[in-house]
């Protein structure tokens, strides 16, 4: 009898999508839902956007493109992600890819050798054991604590987890699903024990510019980390473009070139005429969607009276 690879039995999922399923199917029978269950956007992509989209189709852009991404958007990423850090980025820094998640599995792949140990945060995106297990590395979990204004970090845990054979740590700032933000003297402390044990970091900045107010920072823009770091950002949350399928990760030169042979080797490039609406979302008007007042909400940013 034929049998299926082993390594399937680490495979993990994210339960959420199985919950949609099932929300989907209950509201279908005419039952209201509330859907808290995935981190989808409850309000469409911005117009400019979709005609962007809609008019690189008519245009003939459905072809292959570069797999690394088109220059038009690797630029306009390294300015807008650079900016916003202050950090000076190449676009060749820059690899598109189909949304925040392929960069969680192209990381680990890149930096991870079987046997080998990354540090995760639990509660966390269920991706990151997920993809540890199933390419062959020990996923080591690190916690959370409450304290008076929200959650930390347990550094302590941390600094005892890490051992010869740990050659990563994944770090989400702005974490999901426990909205923790990390102080400047954690995000300190984290960087520190990247540098003292050699550490790549994974820093998963999917909400980087999804609050109510304040700015956030970033690990890549400590000294000495841009170096170490791989950031991985998304179009899904800022541009509500979920379904579009539109992210990137920013890595040193050495990581990039891995990651861009593996969009060869894994989907040959990501969607053509969907990077030019990510151009769009990048250089064009900020302008309120159809059933938004405000036109913060299509860049992410969320007024404290919405």
């Amino acid at each position: 009898m034929q049998q299926l690879a082993h390594r399937l039995e680490r495979l993990g999922t994210e339960t959420a999508f199985s919950v949609a399923q099932a929300a989907a199917a209950w509201k279908a029978k005419g039952n209201r839902v509330f859907p808290f269950h995935l981190g989808d956007i409850n309000i469409p992509t911005a117009g400019n956007i979709v005609e962007a989209m809609n008019r690189a189709i008519a245009d003939g852009y459905t072809g292959y493109c570069p797999g690394p991404g088109i220059p038009q958007l690797r630029e306009a990423l390294a300015e807008d992600i650079g900016s916003r850090r202050g950090i000076d980025f190449s676009p060749d820094n820059v690899v598109v890819m189909t949304g925040g998640k392929p960069v969680i599995t192209k990381f680990l792949q890149a930096v991870m050798n079987p046997g080998q140990e990354v540090l995760y945060p639990n509660p966390g995106f269920p991706i990151y054991e997920s993809q540890i297990e199933y390419l062959g590395g020990t996923a080591v979990p690190y916690r959370y604590l409450p304290t008076s204004t929200g959650f930390s970090i347990d550094l302590d845990q941390i600094r005892a987890s890490i051992t010869p054979n740990t050659v990563a740590i994944i770090y989400n700032d702005l974490q999901n699903p426990i909205s923790a933000e990390s102080t400047a003297g954690e995000r300190e402390a984290i960087a520190q024990l990247a540098q003292e044990h050699d550490l790549w970091v994974l820093s998963d900045e999917a909400y980087f510019e999804t609050r109510y107010e304040g700015v956030s920072s970033s690990i890549a823009s400590l000294p000495g980390m841009a170096e170490r770091t791989v950031i991985l950002y998304t179009f899904s949350k800022k541009f509500a473009m979920t379904g579009s399928r539109l992210g990137c990760a920013v890595a040193p030169l050495e990581i990039a070139r891995v990651l861009s042979t593996l969009n060869t080797n894994d989907e040959s490039c990501t969607t053509h005429y969907v990077q030019w609406a990510g151009v769009e979302a990048l250089r064009g008007p900020r302008n309120p969607c159809s059933r938004c007042l405000t036109s913060c909400r299509s860049v992410g940013t969320l007024p404290a009276s919405s």
